[in-house]
């Protein structure tokens, strides 16, 4: 049976969605997106074309030249006289080229990883005033050479390096279009023509004058010939004639200000707008997505090789996953609130949330919006959909909307204590468990309709988790004990039996989170705190197995099992194990800057839904994925420098026969390099026989100091923000040995050494009387001295002593010591270090009301507070004097330390010591040239700005 688990369950999953999807139409969310603004880019806003490499890479023509990003950085080349760089395309020998104003060319390396403008006019063979070209509006690659094409002339440039040719245009002729290997065109007030190069004419197409006063942004490929994206709508052109589409699809397009359209990997077509929208249909002309991206024009379109699609408009440049399995449901579906629960039913996506009951219903514009309900005046906690209708838990209790009805019954009310969770029985269908602040509720199912049954008094359980592992046995989770189990009547709400589980029954009981339960693989589970434990017959035991040991915060852990696999997951932690599989795979639908993981469930029309901070993420299986090419890693470059400063560019491949030679005494900066459009890049290395293993994951520089002489290999493994990682590289070089170190130089000096050594024999038989002469003078003389010198080592280890003997903390000198340990650790590995000066507010006039001895008390008070918010192993808190602490983050970025700060501060503020403290922030990544002290007085600088403001605040060093 084991062995037809995984094809069944595939089955059976296949099936299930099939028919999910063909009884419920879809909710479009939005797709997932980044944003590049001029800050990103560095250069004006405003992007006319867009490119990609056949390596990855994305083209942008832009105001001030051409953009090229490699997923991490941006680079700008510029083109003659500064021109923009109005239009751009990719050739059949893999370079972009580029038309400009007065200029076109195309870029090609300039053999140090960067790139060149190469000007091709003269190869076109324009002399004069010939080269007065104007602007070169659009660029278009073909398999047999280049078409540029100006404001009055046509060039065309052959790919072997035959003779250039050119055709004047008349002010009617508009854009060209290739599509399979015909040049069209559309002429203001004669139609769609095609272009035919050997006569230099245009031939009109048959219907084609339908076109002739009608703007065309793109024409594609179709199965019936060729699809027209006009103002007016869908046109498809056969040798038989044009004629107009009809559909969803062409009617939305009929008035809008098509500008530009793309076909996407999956056959569906992308239109873009001069008023920023976004609308994409399949080729039944269905609408998938009505997208408004904002007031900004949307000018090109193009798809990178991981299957994103870039959007360049007058003012940004965004990135879609389109089409993508994972979609957003939020603000741009209006969408009021947090989601707290969501529940598909009756064709309609029905919503809980802290702004009441909503639901978004399927919308032929691909344009769905969120209606509230005017069924509560609070808050929605909870939702439920059966066949005798949606129950809905809000503040004021619980409503069921019945079949066919248009209003909720209500089946309970009261006015403090609403139900804020459902749990249907697994062992009987017409019973459901229903929470309600201090109680928990019996629903039964009675002639078709719910009904409230028995409530049951929950007797002071502050729930957290509830499962049932046998008809009216409940497990219950309690976050101020231990698990409880209840043994329920279904029948009459009597409760049977009620037993604790705590350290006794193998429990171990962490106070402070209390106990969770949950229920995964027919067993109950159970975490408190940071451990987690499994029911092994009457007693538990603890879980060391996945999912439990994936995630770090154990006590927020929450599993959910689904017809798409298992999913395990915490508010910043999601892993899925696939049906049929065993291991579990850790999931960034949204790269890693996405969390707030609080709730997940797979609804009624098949759609994966998880509630996260940002919204609603939706994870539709019947929807395709774009196709994604390899990943590959490799090194951007590599340089050894000598003690001098003098540098040396060494290769960036190497292999085990060819390892690259380093000099002796040289250090190593490398640069890793991974063309990938998904955000939130990251590299580790191991640097064999000199790391203990893997480091952590950071940017893509590193630096390795000089070596002794020996060969090595540093392997280098990368990872995107999605998580998909490529093949691991390896580098390996050799460092050469010193002139000192080289074999016969150490056999020389071996040979010198031993003669030394027979000389100094000989010369030590002499000396040995006179030392025996001088031993007793030098042996009163050394006892003196060494006296001296147990005197300077007793006062060396008093300076030495590091911890600060009021707080129990460490003192200033070792926050010296540790500030220039850990200023060289993170030179060394480019990593950034943080220092956080605090400041207990008004210190001088509670010691002048309270006296010293009550101040010092409150120091020591204050340096315990700290000290529970640091970690002892990675981190430093001192005290810096008086009432000043200090406290050292190393590999910590300026952002999150000071969030770190606003904690500490918002945990003072709150405790009972009564006093306040003000925090000064500072962060850098190390620099040579560079003092570890500047740090302290930067952070130094930052608190007294705090304390200027009004005290009890954070303030950042500006950098």
């Amino acid at each position: 049976m084991r062995l037809l688990r995984p094809w069944l369950a595939l089955l059976l999953l296949a099936l299930w969605a099939l028919s999910a999807t063909a009884l419920a139409d879809k909710v479009p969310g939005e797709p997932l997106r980044r944003s590049y603004d001029s800050d990103q880019t560095r250069a004006k806003p405003g992007h006319l074309a867009l490119a990609t490499s056949p390596d990855g890479e994305l083209f942008t023509g832009n105001n001030e030249g051409v953009l090229r990003f490699n997923g991490i950085d941006w680079r700008l080349t510029t083109l003659p006289g500064r021109s923009p760089a109005r239009a751009l395309a990719t050739g059949s020998d893999g370079l972009v080229y580029v038309g400009g104003y007065d200029t076109f060319g195309r870029l090609a390396p300039d053999g140090q990883g960067g790139l060149v403008y190469e000007e091709l006019l003269d190869a076109a063979g324009l002399l004069g005033d010939q080269r007065h070209l104007g602007f070169v509006y659009q660029v278009i690659a073909a398999e047999d050479g280049i078409w540029f094409r100006t404001d009055e002339r046509l060039y065309f440039l052959p790919g072997e390096g035959g003779k250039a040719r050119h055709w004047p245009l008349g002010e009617d002729v508009r854009s060209f279009y290739l599509v399979d290997g015909q040049l069209l065109a559309r002429i203001e007030g004669r139609g769609l023509v095609r272009f035919d190069p050997q006569r230099g004419s245009f031939e009109l197409l048959p219907g084609g004058e339908a076109l002739a006063n009608v703007p065309l942004p793109a024409v594609l490929s179709h199965e019936d010939g060729l699809l027209l994206v006009a103002r007016d709508g869908l046109h498809v052109a056969s040798p038989q004639g044009l004629r107009r589409l009809e559909g969803p699809a062409s009617r939305l397009l009929d008035g809008r200000r098509s500008y530009t359209a793309r076909e996407l990997d999956d056959g569906t077509i992308v239109v873009g707008t001069l008023d920023g929208e976004l609308i994409r249909f399949d080729r039944d002309l269905v609408v998938r997505e009505n997208l408004d991206l904002g007031s900004y024009a949307v000018i090109e379109l193009t798809i990178d090789r991981e299957g994103g699609l870039w959007v360049a408009t007058e003012n940004d440049l965004l990135r879609l996953s389109l089409p993508s399995r994972w979609s957003l449901l939020g603000d741009s579906q209006d969408i009021a609130g947090n989601p707290q629960d969501f529940e598909w039913h009756d064709g309609v996506l029905w919503l809980a949330t802290s702004q009441g009951i909503q639901r978004l219903q399927p919308s032929q514009d691909g344009q769905p919006r969120a209606e509230r309900l005017p069924w509560t005046e609070y808050e929605g906690y909870a939702l439920h959909s059966t066949d005798a209708g949606l129950l809905m838990g809000v503040r004021e209790g619980l409503l069921v909307l019945e079949p066919g009805e248009r209003e909720p019954r209500s089946l309970f009310r009261h006015p403090h204590h609403g139900v804020y969770a459902m749990l249907p029985s697994r062992f009987r269908p017409d019973r459901l468990y229903a929470l309600s602040g201090p109680n928990l509720m019996l629903l039964r199912l009675e002639a078709g309709r719910w009904q409230l049954g028995q409530t049951i008094p929950l007797e002071g359980l502050s729930l957290s988790g509830i499962e049932e592992s046998a008809e009216g046995e409940l497990w219950m989770g309690d976050t101020r004990g231990p698990v409880q189990r209840w043994r329920i009547d279904l029948d009459t709400g009597e409760v049977l039996g009620r037993r604790s589980y705590d350290d006794a029954q193998g429990l171990v009981v962490n106070r402070q989170f209390g106990t969770s339960v949950l229920r995964f693989e027919g067993s109950i589970r159970a975490t408190s705190g940071d451990r987690s434990f499994r029911l092994e017959g009457d007693a538990f035991v603890p879980d060391l197995a996945p999912p439990a040991t994936l995630v770090e915060r154990t006590n927020e852990l929450a599993v959910e099992e689904t017809p798409l696999g298992d999913y395990a997951y915490t508010s910043r932690e999601l892993w899925h194990r696939a049906p049929g599989e065993q291991e579990w795979q850790p999931l960034y639908p949204g790269g890693r800057g996405l969390g707030g993981y609080s709730y997940l469930r797979v609804g009624r029309d098949g759609v994966l839904r998880i509630a996260t901070w940002t919204g609603l993420l939706q994870y539709d299986p019947a929807e395709s994925q774009a196709a994604t090419q390899p990943l590959q890693l490799g090194m951007e470059l590599v340089t050894a420098r000598n003690e001098q400063g003098q540098q040396l560019s060494l290769p960036t491949r190497t292999d085990a026969e060819h390892p690259v030679t380093v000099p002796a005494g040289h250090s190593l900066t490398l640069r890793f390099a991974m063309v990938s459009m998904e955000s939130g890049a990251e590299f580790r290395y191991l640097l064999h026989g000199v790391t203990p293993g893997w480091s952590e994951w950071a940017d893509r520089d590193l630096f390795i100091r000089a070596l002794p002489a020996g060969d090595y290999a540093l392997e280098v493994q990368a990872r995107t923000g999605t998580g998909r990682q490529p093949a691991a590289m390896t580098y390996r070089f050799r460092v050469l040995p010193r002139w000192h170190e080289q074999w016969w130089v150490r056999g020389l000096g071996l040979l010198a050494l031993l003669g030394a050594g027979v000389l100094a024999a000989l010369w030590g038989v002499r000396l040995r009387t006179e030392r025996f002469l001088a031993d007793n003078r030098r042996l009163e003389a050394r006892i003196a001295e060494r006296t001296h010198e147990l005197e300077d080592a007793n006062r060396r280890l008093a300076e030495m002593a590091t911890e600060d003997a009021l707080t129990g903390v460490s003192n200033r000198r070792a926050l010296e010591n540790g500030l220039r340990r850990e200023w060289y650790r993170c030179l060394d590995q480019r990593r950034p270090l943080s220092v956080l000066m605090i400041d207990v507010d008004h210190f001088k006039s509670y010691n002048d009301a309270h006296g010293h001895l009550e101040g010092d008390v409150q120091l020591r008070g204050i340096a315990q507070r700290l000290a529970r918010e640091h970690d002892p192993q990675r981190e430093l808190l001192a005290r810096y004097g008086g009432e000043e602490f200090a406290l050292l983050l190393p590999g910590v970025h300026l952002a999150e330390a000071t969030r770190r700060a606003e904690a500490i501060r918002q945990a003072i503020a709150a405790s009972d010591a009564g006093m306040t403290v003000s925090i000064g922030v500072a962060g850098a990544v190390p620099e040579v040239q560079a003092e570890p002290d500047s740090l302290l007085r930067r952070a130094d600088a930052a608190l007294y700005a705090a304390k200027r403001a009004g005290r009890n605040r954070v303030a950042t060093d500006a950098g």
